[in-house]
């Protein structure tokens, strides 16, 4: 049975990995009376939405710990552990000895394993991975890797594509990678209401054609979410149609290396029809005036945008790579049109164009996904199925 259980999070930022791990704790608190603890190894917006659940930890708060935790990430690049160890047992084993007695031990995002060592011991250590390839064959520094693939008793896959890529290439044992696909409350977004006002104030104020349909896209503004390739989708687009059409990007820091890139792209193109607004708090008023969602990632486990765009009832296009064609393909064939070949910039735009044409098309599509997210990618579905697993877990482990 599963009484005390600690999550642990890499951060606490309005992105996939830490959203579901909130939806998780929540259902876990209210339907099976769990004592829910969180660690964040970082803080963020999200923060205080943990904090109503549960206690919660966050590392470094202090000067000293701060400066213990330069110096220990500093040492551990360098490769030696002769260094680094001391520094980081007298930064980490202070701020964790308070958290033991617990029944699970729930690492929420691979990298979160680098607390691992320094926590009391569990009855169960369990990962959740939330990465790809990309991510996990580049992570460094190799001890961390090390841990990942030594220490946890099971591990979590966010998509079929994450299980594959544990099972096949990291070569984790089959029986011990476990498949629950990400999950939102999907009743919640699908049964929310945006007044038309609020819809057109935020035209007004970006000054987006009131009859230009939009194409909607989200994330961080980082090579993996592919915000290029959404400038790239715009202006291929644009070439095919004489009707205005605007794209809209929410998420994303609007300053920095990453910023300068893709505004000099936009700017070279003449892509005055695309708009980059930045991180928003709720951004489900931005979602409900999109006619569909578009997901450039090249690399992406199983994006909660996409389910919340899903119980929206809007079309997704998107490249059939990583996790989205387990949402698109099973959803149904209108669902499933949206999928091209990766970087297939032509192929994504003729569906684009394809759904803006059609209506029957596109509400077929948006239906289809709407049932399947109900059906299989809901809090009240998914959740319960996650717990059963774990605790299947504990008991196994004598818990």
């Amino acid at each position: 049975m599963i009484r005390r259980f600690l999550a642990v999070s890499h951060e606490a930022t309005l992105t996939g990995a830490p959203m579901n791990l909130l939806h998780f704790l929540r259902w876990m608190r209210t339907h099976a009376s769990v004592e829910v603890h969180t660690l964040l190894l970082h803080g963020g917006p999200l923060a205080g939405r943990f904090e109503e659940v549960g206690e919660v930890t966050v590392l470094d708060r202090s000067p000293v710990t701060s400066a213990l935790s330069v110096a220990h990430e500093g040492l551990a690049r360098l490769g030696s552990r002769r260094l680094w160890r001391p520094v980081a047992e007298a930064r980490l084993r202070p701020q964790l000895r308070h958290l033991r007695d617990f029944d699970v031990v729930y690492l929420n995002s691979a990298t979160s394993v680098r607390v691992a060592p320094y926590l009391p011991p569990s009855r169960l250590l369990v990962s959740h991975v939330h990465e790809l390839q990309v991510a996990l064959r580049n992570w460094q520094p190799a001890h961390e890797r090390d841990l990942f693939l030594q220490l946890p008793a099971a591990w979590v896959a966010a998509s079929g594509a994450v299980r594959e890529l544990l099972v096949d290439e990291l070569g984790l044992d089959a029986d011990r990678v476990l498949l629950h696909h990400e999950f939102i409350d999907a009743r919640a977004v699908a049964d929310r209401r945006v007044g038309l006002r609020r819809i057109e104030a935020l035209r007004r104020r970006h000054r987006i054609p009131f009859d230009a349909p939009i194409v909607m896209g989200s994330g961080t503004i980082d090579w993996r979410k592919g915000p290029d390739l959404f400038v790239q989708l715009a202006a291929e687009v644009r070439r095919r149609t004489r009707e205005p059409v605007a794209f809209v990007w929410v998420g994303g820091t609007l300053e920095g290396p990453d910023w300068e890139r893709l505004r000099s792209d936009v700017e070279r193109a003449g892509a005055d029809h695309v708009y980059f607004v930045g991180t928003s708090w709720d951004p489900f008023p931005w979602f409900a005036a999109a006619d569909l969602f578009a997901l450039t990632s090249r690399e992406d486990p199983y994006p909660l945008v996409a389910l919340e765009h899903a119980a929206m009832g809007h079309p997704i296009v998107a490249y059939r790579s990583g996790g989205i064609a387990e949402l698109l393909g099973p959803a149904g064939p209108d669902a499933a049109a949206g999928l091209v070949d990766h970087l297939d910039v032509v192929g994504l735009a003729d569906q684009v164009v394809r759904f803006l044409d059609d209506d029957l098309a596109r509400r077929a599509a948006g239906s289809q996904l709407r049932e399947r997210v109900l059906g299989h990618h809901d809090v009240s579905v998914a959740a319960p199925a996650l717990f059963r697993d774990l605790s299947e877990l504990v008991e196994r482990a004598g818990g």
